[in-house]
């Protein structure tokens, strides 16, 4: 089973308040949101904002000169470490989060989510202005986008050695696997033990539903997180793991 994971996230924009101004120093969506444009909108978030409120998360705010992409912009602090100015203590940093203008409902959804996962992380990760490296913003960068993937994935039926493919699929997001063995009466649902408790809620929640539309409540839901369960029971059912 090869799905395509894909996410209104497409990618991520960090900018920092240097001596000059703004400057932008990470832009994993450089194929949709251009150097120059990323840089007024960093301008634009700097001014709007202003650089007193952080640890909030701010948008749909427009790209500039891009009608197609909009962003939420989530402010906060680091140490300045890259200043002449000895009186400077702290400075705003901007992530700014690009998306498709067209999914803005589901961005909007997940806005709670995108809050606390940043608002958990970046205390952590980005403590002063050296703190800002190429593995740890490409981090950021892979965990929101996969945060909010959109791709169904089927859900499959197994019964007698046959896989068959689930009638009136139900949304599953594209990092979990279920699979429905008719003759164990067991729904199993396996997921990256990575998820986020609120991804794994909504997991959770679209078993239940499918286990009482389809079969009565009448199947036991078995959930597994282990990398290496998982890979024996994918092989057992014919699929192969999505990368």
């Amino acid at each position: 089973m090869t799905v395509k994971t894909e996410s209104p996230v497409v990618g991520i924009i960090i900018s920092n308040f240097t001596d000059s101004g703004p400057q932008v120093i990470f832009n994993s969506a450089e194929k949709h949101v251009s150097e120059d444009q990323a840089f007024n909108l960093s301008i634009r978030i700097m001014t709007l904002i202003g650089e007193e409120i952080s640890g909030e998360i701010f948008g749909p705010l427009p790209v500039p000169s891009n009608e197609e992409f909009l962003c939420l912009a989530y402010v906060f602090f680091v140490n300045a470490t890259f200043t002449t100015d000895s009186r400077l203590n702290k400075r705003p940093s901007v992530i700014c989060v690009i998306f498709k203008r067209q999914l803005k409902r589901i961005i909007s959804h997940a806005h709670g989510l995108i809050l606390s996962y940043l608002s958990n992380v970046t205390p952590d990760i980005f403590k002063t202005e050296e703190d800002f490296v190429q593995d740890k913003m490409k981090e950021i960068d892979s965990r929101l986008t996969s945060l909010i993937s959109t791709n169904p994935i089927r859900i499959y039926r197994v019964s007698k050695d046959k896989l068959i493919e689930h009638i009136d699929p139900v949304m599953i997001p594209s990092d979990a696997y279920v699979v429905a063995d008719l003759e164990k009466k067991t729904l199993f649902v396996l997921y990256d033990q990575h998820l986020s408790p609120v991804r794994k809620r909504n997991v959770s929640i679209m078993i239940d539903t499918l286990n009482e539309k389809e079969y009565r409540r009448g199947f036991n839901k078995r959930i597994i997180d282990s990398e290496e369960e998982i890979e024996q029971l994918l092989n057992f059912f014919g699929l192969k793991k999505t990368t």
